[in-house]
């Protein structure tokens, strides 16, 4: 569900490991760029009555759902909750096996110091609002894992250019992000165990790293110029050891840093 930057990161490699996938967009016009023999069909969530539409019943049953839906900074609110929570109607209905629901540690926002999935939310805040709304339509299903993710890195998605320019601010505080190899790898793991436990877990890199370090680094690889300012701005570091107790799953980067030579 939903083929955008992260979409795009998974869908082939799962495609070629021999599953048969399926991607969605919400008109037809974007299917056209869908890599060759890439399967894709046009499933709106916001329209009415998907119970109805037997195509997608076709597809969605038994399946494994991938939700790669973001919220997007455009979407208010209400679109977003009525997408999943029809996307939860739609697998109950063609009884799918289960979904993995990609959420984000945006949902820490005000949260300071370490944070981990017992952490109590900033409820108060309208993204933490919306992130948790989406969480909790598709953890209806009784077969949910949420993975909240940690910043995108990756191929065309190089946090050196995200920064070129820019005056940032709390050097001293922690980075938290994810390349799109460790998530897929996160999928496949959950695959492989095929037990589809309903969960939630953060995926982050586990390495401590700085601001100021992952992005003068990355300015430097990308050839782009940014600075820093020092304040005291207080600033958080998700912990993402609980996906790999459970699973023994070990990242194949650890830090962040390691990670940045792999997103040209």
């Amino acid at each position: 569900m939903g083929c955008g930057w992260l979409g795009q990161q998974l869908a082939l490699p799962l495609q070629q490991d021999g599953h048969q996938l399926y991607v969605t967009r919400r008109s037809a016009d974007v299917l056209t760029n869908l890599p060759t023999a890439m399967s894709g069909f046009v499933l709106d969530l916001r329209q009415p009555d998907l119970t109805q539409n037997q195509q997608a019943l076709a597809l969605f049953h038994d399946a494994l759902v991938l939700c790669a839906i973001p919220p997007g900074r455009g979407e208010t609110g209400n679109n977003y909750q009525t997408s999943l929570q029809n996307l939860y109607q739609l697998m109950v209905q063609a009884k799918s096996t289960a979904v993995i629901h990609f959420s984000s540690t945006g949902i820490y926002q005000g949260c300071t110091g370490k944070v981990d999935e017992s952490s109590e939310l900033c409820s108060q805040h309208p993204r933490v609002q919306l992130l948790y709304a989406g969480e909790q339509a598709l953890q209806q299903f009784p077969h949910c894992i949420t993975l909240r993710l940690a910043g995108l890195m990756g191929p065309g998605r190089h946090p050196g250019h995200s920064v070129a320019g820019k005056t940032l601010s709390n050097p001293d505080g922690a980075v938290n992000m994810v390349h799109a190899l460790d998530i897929l790898e996160a999928v496949r793991t959950l695959i492989a165990d095929n037990t589809w436990l309903s969960g939630l877990y953060n995926l982050s890199c586990p390495a401590p790293i700085t601001r100021e370090e992952f992005y003068l680094r990355a300015a430097e690889l990308a050839q782009t110029e940014m600075t820093f300012i020092c304040d005291a701005t207080q600033s958080r570091r998700v912990l993402a050891e609980k996906f790999s107790l459970r699973f023994d799953f070990k990242y194949r980067f650890s830090s962040a840093i390691d990670a940045l030579t792999y997103c040209f």
